[in-house]
């Protein structure tokens, strides 16, 4: 689930996108039914802190001969909780606290690579979340290590992590996928913190300073709103050492960014000079945790993600556009997003397909054959990418941030096979009538 239809990471996003010309040939699986599973995930152990945290802990199969822990750290300091005039700010402070001094002169990235460990974050865009695997007795110093970090960021990593930064968001500006990508984000948050791509602008992180890295990593010390999920072979110790690295925690919620705009008309954003077309089309659609979210995950799969389900022409011989490149389903965001990428020679012509399957999902009840294909696509997008401990820790932190609590991670499926044809013409009409529209061109028009 956690590349279903999202990126890992939106530094990835050009890397996935770059260089793809049509629509990869997934086959839809036939030979399961998730809604006969009676639980995809062992139930999970959960305890809120007394000032708010909630630590959730659950096994995994086949960890019993190698002791091997993931754990994913959910601070509410998302990409939306930036200043808007302080872009970058939220993975800048994260690099920062990776780049801490905790033990000696060793900083807590040199920490965990000399035991052999993974520690990285991402930047979504509720939250700012640490991911750390490794061997269970290296967990508590590794823990240690962060909550330590997180109290105190080290000053003086922040000249050599803004390089690295500034680096980032020059060649996210020079990219022309993450151009329109961009474009999009600008107009669906203007006024908000997450307006601007999860890299910064040049500008923003030229200014910011040791204070503003401070001030922003107050708000990862909150309790209300930090979950730490833990999969594998968590150990009574390293259990205890995670409840005692957030028991300092503030027994608050931290501050909410600026809501995003209501929702506008067909929107075309301003054209932009890049080396080479592309075209996204955006609309607002549900979130994760929205009643309309199985739904929009089906219909997704008839935009591309199933590639055999033929969703523009429902039922024909005809293939997906030739210069479509991907779908990316932002679901983490308020509202979600979904985004259509095109590139080619024959831009125009694609859009007026797209706009066609749109049409149709929006005015007509589609087979239920065509609907079951797009369900079985979609179901085994979710079983296919919850593949590691990583993934697993990150679905069960984001289940206990959900109001089914962690009980979501094993509705979901059923959820998504309970999809009726009715269901997706009923959402098609609510999410996708208002379209936004980013083009870029290239440099230079001709041979």
């Amino acid at each position: 689930m956690k590349n279903f239809g999202r990126l890992a990471s939106l530094f990835s996003l050009a890397l996935m996108l770059e260089g793809m010309t049509s629509a990869p040939q997934v086959q839809a699986p036939r030979s399961f039914a998730t809604s006969d599973v009676p639980g995809l995930f062992p139930s999970p152990g959960t305890e809120t802190l007394p000032n708010g945290v909630v630590l959730a802990s659950q096994g995994a199969q086949g960890t019993a001969d190698t002791p091997i822990v993931s754990v994913n750290v959910f601070l509410p300091a998302g990409a939306a909780q930036q200043p808007v005039d302080r872009s970058g700010i939220a993975g800048l402070t994260a690099a920062v606290i990776l780049g801490s001094r905790v033990d000696r002169d060793r900083t807590l990235s040199q920490v965990a690579s000399d035991a052999g460990a993974s520690l990285s974050y991402t930047i979504d865009p509720e939250n700012t979340r640490f991911s750390i695997e490794c061997k269970a007795d290296d967990l508590p110093h590794l823990i240690a290590g962060l909550s330590s970090a997180l109290k105190a960021p080290d000053a003086s990593a922040l000249p050599a992590t803004r390089k690295v930064a500034l680096q980032s968001a020059k060649d996210a500006i020079s990219d022309p996928a993450m151009t329109v990508y961009a474009m999009i984000r600008q107009s669906e948050f203007a006024g908000t913190g997450y307006a601007k791509l999860d890299q910064g602008s040049p500008t923003a992180l030229a200014a910011i300073t040791s204070a503003d890295v401070d001030s922003f990593a107050g708000q990862y010390r909150h309790g209300h709103g930090t979950v730490v999920a833990m999969t594998g072979d968590v150990t009574p110790a390293d259990y205890d050492a995670i409840r005692n690295a957030f028991l300092g925690f503030a027994p608050d919620s931290a501050p909410r960014g600026a809501a995003p705009p209501k929702l506008r008309a067909n929107e075309l954003v301003a054209h932009r000079a890049v080396a080479a077309p592309w075209v996204a089309v955006g609309y607002s659609v549900p979130s994760q945790f929205s009643s309309d979210f199985p739904v929009m995950l089906v219909i997704e799969a008839l935009l591309g993600r199933g590639g055999d389900v033929h969703s523009f022409s429902y039922g024909s011989d005809a293939q997906l556009p030739e210069g479509f490149v991907g779908g990316y389903y932002q679901y983490e965001a308020e509202p979600g997003m979904l985004i259509e990428f095109y590139n080619g020679a024959d831009i125009f012509n694609e859009l007026r397909t797209l706009n066609a399957g749109v049409s149709r999902l929006r005015s007509s009840t589609l087979p239920a054959l065509l609907v079951s294909e797009a369900k079985l696509a979609a179901e085994g997008t979710f079983l296919t990418s919850v593949a590691t401990l990583d993934d697993q820790s990150w679905l069960l932190g984001r289940s206990v941030l959900s109001p089914s609590g962690t009980a979501f991670e094993n509705e979901l499926p059923r959820k998504i096979a309970a999809v009726t044809p009715a269901d997706i013409r009923r959402v098609a009409q609510k999410y996708l009538g208002t379209q936004l529209l980013a083009l870029v061109s290239p440099n230079q028009v001709g041979p």
